[in-house]
C-alpha cells in the first residue's frame, strides 16, 4: 500500500475531515501486489486522473522543514526535504 499520510483517501478511516473515494483506494491498495515498473505506471496514471478530477485537497503557500546537524555525525544524505537517517554514522574522535 502506498502509505504517504497526504494521499489515501478513506473517508472517516482516515484524518478527520479526508476525502473519501473508493474507486482510488481500491487501486491504492493494489499498488504492492504489481509486479512491473510498466504495470505501476499504468496504475499511478490512473490513480492520478482520479485525484485531478477529485481533487482532495489544495496545498496554498509554502512549508519550511529546518535541520540541523551536530559536526559528530557523518554520512548525511542532502535532500530538500525529509531527513533520511540511512548511511548515518557517528563521527570518530
Amino acid at each position: 500500500v502506498i502509505t504517504d499520510v497526504t494521499l489515501p483517501m478513506n473517508g472517516e478511516s482516515g484524518w478527520f475531515g479526508w476525502p473519501k473515494n473508493d474507486e482510488y483506494e481500491a487501486l491504492r491498495v493494489k499498488w504492492a501486489d504489481l509486479e512491473t515498473l510498466e504495470e505501476r505506471k499504468v496504475l499511478a496514471r490512473k490513480m492520478q486522473q482520479i485525484w485531478w478530477d477529485y481533487v482532495p485537497s489544495v496545498l496554498l503557500g509554502q512549508s519550511v522543514a529546518p535541520s540541523a546537524r551536530r559536526k559528530t555525525l557523518t554520512g548525511l544524505i542532502g535532500v530538500p526535504a525529509w531527513i533520511p537517517f540511512w548511511n548515518m554514522q557517528k563521527a570518530e574522535a
